[in-house]
């Protein structure tokens, strides 16, 4: 059996303290199969980590967390940035011509930028959407507090049940995980696409330590420093990732 995060930051999500070798460097240490990097409406990190996955022995999924109006959406197996800031169901279908395939991250629990189980539903109710809308968080690290809500909830969904970390600092990579038959990528998809994947419970409660932890580092990054290949913090090129983030923007 393999295992997956299929969630995480790098240093190119303005909330993100990690540089995209040091993600891979403690996925590998964290003995997982695949990850994917998922910054805020931003692909470069991601491709940057498929590139350069093979280095480290496991396999980078190329992916996005993509604003939508009614919440985020975490879009996987695409090259290309969805347009940010289109409803749901259009991100969805937008998601599927580009040959990728959805999760919902963090769902459930009122909080901002979460989507309701109202958008859920009504996006599974549109059979195009319904194509590319195949995963549910019911376990994520930043929001432990609500996952008991999306527990319960997924049971009644036909959508294969996801464990991520969410991670914006490196040692939460890998804290959760999503077990499925085989170890690559693609093994990973069709597993997802069947509803044949398995949320590997937490051992501990991260959430509190996560967040005074993010709060310290994010103190860094504003320095100009990130995590990199060690847990040491170390210089960031800050004007690379303004240039990302200003071509961003533009398209927008």
């Amino acid at each position: 059996m393999g295992t997956a995060d299929l969630h995480i930051h790098s240093i190119y999500s303005y909330d993100a303290t990690i540089t995209v070798r040091a993600i891979l460097k403690q996925a590998a240490d964290a003995e997982l199969n695949v990850i994917a990097v998922t910054d805020h409406d931003d692909i470069v990190g991601s491709l940057e980590a498929h590139r350069l996955a093979p280095e480290y022995g496991i396999e980078s999924i190329c992916g996005v967390e993509v604003s939508t109006k009614e919440g985020h959406l975490v879009a996987l197996y695409i090259d290309k940035l969805p347009t940010p800031g289109l409803s749901l169901v259009e991100t969805l279908i937008q998601i599927g011509k580009l040959g990728g395939i959805a999760i919902a991250p963090h769902p459930f629990n009122n909080l901002p930028n979460s989507l309701s189980m109202e958008a859920v539903v009504g996006a599974l109710t549109n059979p195009r959407a319904k194509a590319v809308l195949k995963g549910i968080e019911t376990h994520n690290m930043g929001t432990q507090a609500f996952d008991t809500v999306a527990q319960k909830l997924s049971i009644y969904l036909p959508l294969a049940k996801i464990a991520s970390s969410d991670a914006h600092i490196y040692w939460a990579i890998g804290a959760g995980r999503t077990e499925f038959r085989g170890s690559t990528a693609q093994d990973l998809r069709l597993a997802i696409e069947n509803n044949a994947t398995t949320p590997i419970p937490y051992k501990q409660e991260f959430a509190s330590k996560a967040i005074l932890s993010w709060v310290r580092r994010m103190a860094m990054r504003k320095l100009g420093y990130a995590s990199d290949t060690t847990s040491a913090s170390q210089p960031i090129n800050t004007q690379k990732l303004t240039q990302s983030f200003i071509h961003r923007n533009k398209k927008k």
